[in-house]
């Protein structure tokens, strides 16, 4: 009789906004699990509630982090650009990246939701930011959100909070490692 290997379901996550506005979708430990696992403890731990949509890019990205709050911890950007080799996903409409500042390799808590697919972006962005997960719920919500974020008659951002950021992980445990946060990391 053949052994039967039991499936591992992947973590899923659910955004919800105050609005009501909610995204849903999985999270790809095989490709990032340092990020995976960071990414989990931050959301489940309350860190991302109170969060807001900080840039929108017409159509293109949908940005979430803290105006305010910053993790107290980084981890190793799991990029093709820090040379990393296991992370080979496509990024596409929908994927969502962990984002880093200019000249640091590592990344804290600030994420992205790809909302165009043109091969230009998605080159670019597979190269530079860690690939982790993809939305398959409420992208329709995430391309209106992204379309009003700034307000043009007063000429200042529009933020749309987050009420809260959660992850099932169906009873698996995703440990990360951290890394010491750069000096020059805002």
């Amino acid at each position: 009789m053949p052994s039967q290997k039991k499936k591992t379901l992947l973590p899923t996550f659910e955004i919800l906004f105050e609005n009501k506005y909610v995204i849903r979708g999985e999270l790809y430990p095989g490709l990032a699990p340092n990020t995976v696992g960071a990414f989990i403890h931050l959301a489940n731990s309350g860190f991302y509630d109170g969060a807001v949509t900080i840039d929108g890019n017409k159509n293109a990205l949908l940005q979430i982090d803290h105006l305010e709050k910053k993790a107290p911890f980084c981890v190793d950007g799991e990029m093709p650009l820090n040379d990393c080799t296991y992370n080979t996903g496509k990024l596409s409409y929908g994927g969502l990246c962990m984002f880093h500042p200019n000249g640091c390799y590592s990344t804290r808590s600030h994420f992205m939701i790809v909302l165009q697919n043109t091969p230009r972006s998605i080159n670019m962005l597979s190269a530079d930011y860690t690939f982790f997960g993809q939305a398959l719920e409420g992208l329709q919500f995430a391309r209106l959100l992204s379309c009003y974020c700034w307000d043009k008659y007063n000429q200042r951002p529009i933020y749309h909070k987050i009420q809260s950021i959660r992850v099932d992980t169906h009873g698996v445990e995703y440990p990360f490692q951290t890394v010491p946060v750069p000096d020059r990391y805002p």
